[in-house]
């Protein structure tokens, strides 16, 4: 059926965008995930390490490369010396990364490139390392091809691969009662070479097919008809940078505008790829618990929360990009919402979703500014990236999650009066301490810094917007840090020294510190035996626990940073809203 101007279908969605905005999302989450369903399997077999249809090639690869360094898979490692590798190797990667970023000027394919601020090098080689990817310099144009592709593509794999590492080391402690965690270097390999390359190449060869350039050309020259002059676009291997950002939870950009500019991002398809790309293995991971642990009933209590969080943080975004500010939509011109920082032709639900999930994730990937959003908009999106990303990043996020895991079953055993259990095996005072120190180490990263930077007057007075604003843009910058997220407000020079050396320290902070915790409640619950059912006092797959687990989400998440929403994001809801609020704050 259709009409005279197209078809029913297309004029139906053009003339309903909130019905079709939101049909889009769902379209997005159901595919996000179905694919990660079906690769969690697959996972399944590399935490279990079983075997599997890369054998053949990955296998001999890793294999290669531990008889090359003198690795024995089978040589197993405790905590103290498994984290103590993981320390070293990613210490050797920063130091020789910072070297490399440093002299870029003296090294291959440095015409025209000058090295970094000793700040900015640090800032940037702490950043990918992390898993982060939080991006103070203007890309591609201060960066040398090399450096783009041996300190920044590389640290990607690095920092993506340590993550699934530690989630590896953390599922055994919980499987085996040996007191091993396994062998590091052995897991990092497994993580390159049977997950994140392989998926990588994968992701890379869609993106090339639909247009993401990948040559070692320096630009493309473009002449202005009329003979006004040329426009030089930088051009460069962004396809294989796109791979792996996406699929490791990178987020870092080749240019400048991340996957808002063309050449990162041409359409609709690749704009969903991307999307899947950061969710896959996250969410695949989740899924895989159930199989690891032969208990799907908790593996989907957990998928329920985290995309309850999910979708309501995705539409409030919508909502209120979709709404708009209401004083434009009175100036007699037919306003559809709030384009302004948007792509035109990806729209408000496909950035909407796209910028919520980057956060959803530790991925931090942006296909629009979110300086340009609304401040519902803004709210919806922080909401993900203060409760440190629920599905986080490779590897660590369901790390993070299992933080949560232990604090939820501490408090609701006391409710009913027995001893806390998880996995057939009894909780002790370690673990909950160290899940806590994990929990209130993302809000202290976050508050400290940001109260000690509202209180330089020097600092704040360079802030071009207002005050809410000012508050908003620092608390997101230093909550981006925290949570190894990278995406950014911006809205002021994130380049300057100050700003360089405390996120540095915030984002090495927030991954190394809290890898270091949940491993030592890995090395907690490796020790514990013997692994049988003792008589469980609460059920981790009922409807009510995962309602007790979302609550301490929102709890110790959300509202730590309350006080600084009310004055930041909240006000300026009001201002733009003419609400009561505005006056009560004020």
């Amino acid at each position: 059926m259709s009409t005279g101007n197209g078809s029913f279908w297309g004029n139906f969605f053009l003339q309903n965008r909130l019905v079709s905005g939101a049909i889009i999302i769902l379209i997005y989450i159901a595919i996000m995930s179905v694919m990660a369903f079906l690769l969690s399997g697959y996972i399944k077999k590399l935490y279990l390490g079983e075997s599997n249809l890369l054998d053949p090639v990955s296998g001999r690869i890793v294999a290669f490369f531990e008889k090359l360094f003198g690795e024995n898979k089978d040589k197993t490692m405790k905590f103290r010396e498994y984290f103590l590798n993981l320390l070293l190797f990613n210490a050797a990667a920063g130091v020789m990364t910072f070297l490399v970023l440093y002299f870029q000027n003296f090294l291959p394919f440095s015409a025209g490139y000058s090295h970094f601020t000793p700040s900015l090098t640090f800032n940037t080689v702490t950043s990918f390392l992390t898993n982060t990817n939080l991006q103070h310099y203007s890309n591609p144009l201060q960066l040398t091809y090399f450096s783009q592709t041996f300190v920044i593509t590389g640290l990607m794999f690095v920092g993506a691969g340590t993550g699934f590492a530690a989630s590896m080391a953390f599922i055994r402690g919980i499987l085996n009662d040996k007191g091993f965690l396994g062998n590091f270097y052995h897991d990092f390999l497994v993580s390159i070479f049977y997950l994140l390359l392989p998926l990588s190449l994968g992701l890379t060869v869609i993106l090339l097919v639909f247009g993401v350039p990948e040559t070692t050309s320096s630009a493309m020259v473009l002449h202005v008809l009329g003979g006004h002059g040329t426009v030089t676009i930088p051009l460069g291997p962004v396809a294989t940078l796109e791979g792996i950002k996406n699929i490791g939870t990178n987020g870092g950009g080749f240019y400048g505008a991340n996957a808002g500019f063309p050449f990162e991002n041409p359409n609709w398809f690749t704009n969903l790829s991307e999307f899947v790309g950061y969710t896959l293995i996250p969410l695949a991971s989740i899924f895989s618990l159930g199989r690891v642990f032969n208990n799907k009933g908790f593996s989907n209590m957990l998928y329920g929360v985290v995309m309850t969080v999910f979708i309501f943080t995705t539409f409030m975004t919508f909502f209120g990009e979709y709404t708009g500010i209401p004083a434009l939509s009175t100036l007699g011109t037919l306003y559809t919402g709030n384009m302004l920082g948007k792509e035109t032709a990806i729209g408000i639900a496909q950035s909407s979703i796209f910028s919520t999930g980057a956060v959803f994730t530790s991925t931090g990937a942006g296909n629009s500014i979110l300086l340009a959003f609304t401040p519902v908009g803004i709210l919806g999106v922080m909401g993900n990236l203060l409760l440190n990303d629920p599905i986080g990043g490779v590897g660590v996020g369901i790390m993070n999650l299992f933080m949560f895991v232990i604090f939820t079953t501490f408090i609701t055993s006391l409710m009913v009066g027995k001893l806390p259990e998880l996995m057939s095996l009894k909780l002790s005072s370690r673990e909950i301490k160290y899940s806590t120190l994990s929990l209130v180490t993302h809000p202290l990263l976050v508050l400290i810094p940001f109260g000690v930077t509202m209180l330089l007057p020097g600092l704040i007075a360079g802030f071009p917007g207002t005050r809410p604003d000012a508050i908003t843009s620092v608390l997101y910058e230093f909550g981006t840090a925290a949570a190894n997220n990278g995406s950014e407000i911006g809205g002021f020079l994130t380049n300057q020294a100050y700003f360089n050396y405390i996120d540095g320290i915030i984002m090495l902070l927030g991954r190394f510190l809290l890898i270091g915790f949940q491993l030592v409640i890995a090395d907690s619950f490796s020790l514990k035996s013997p692994k049988v059912e003792f008589g469980r006092s609460i059920n981790p797959n009922s409807f009510l626990y995962g309602l007790m687990l979302f609550t301490v989400m929102i709890l110790l998440g959300v509202l730590s940073f309350f006080p600084i929403l009310a004055l930041g994001p909240f006000l300026s809801w009001a201002h733009d809203f003419s609400l009561w609020i505005g006056v009560v704050i004020h």
